[in-house]
């Protein structure tokens, strides 16, 4: 589908390895997404997207069409704060439109967090209101599924 935001189309890159990996500028932070199939991935740049310097926003969507779009934040601790970035982004990213009909988030961190059970208590907040699977995991996690950001049916 084409994209409407004349803004948006510079900043997105594609990518068809096997293993897709976004890094934090001027830091070892960085997430790695699984794709075996060697799919074609979509990678938006949200700095150069979002220029706004005083505007909350994750790092990265990082985009298997028709299947999920996941919104990264790589961070060094504060997981509410990210978790602030990501549903900032993903207000705009619904209005670009996005590629995909399903969204996840996943926060990447240096240092782990002090509070795991108000992060557990975050995840579900995030899913029950915004419908956002969130995965938390500290860097160099090994390569995510971009099936594991789709919510998961019970």
């Amino acid at each position: 589908m084409p994209n409407p935001d004349p803004t948006l189309q510079p900043c997105i890159s594609e990518k068809s390895d096997s293993k897709i990996t976004v890094k934090a500028r001027g830091t070892g932070q960085k997430a790695t997404f699984d794709n075996s199939a060697k799919s074609t991935i979509k990678i938006v740049d949200v700095d150069c997207w979002i220029a706004a310097s005083d505007v909350l926003k994750a790092d990265y969507i990082v985009s298997k069409p028709g299947i999920v779009d996941v919104i990264v934040e790589l961070k060094g601790q504060d997981t509410d704060h990210a978790a602030k970035q990501i549903l900032s982004t993903l207000a705009k990213w619904k209005l670009a439109p996005p590629f995909s009909a399903s969204f996840g988030g996943l926060i990447v961190f240096t240092r782990s967090p002090e509070k795991s059970a108000t992060n557990s208590d975050l995840k579900a907040r995030l899913l029950k209101k915004h419908g956002l699977w969130l995965e938390m995991d500290k860097n160099n996690h090994p390569a995510y599924p971009f099936e594991k950001f789709l919510i998961k049916k019970r």
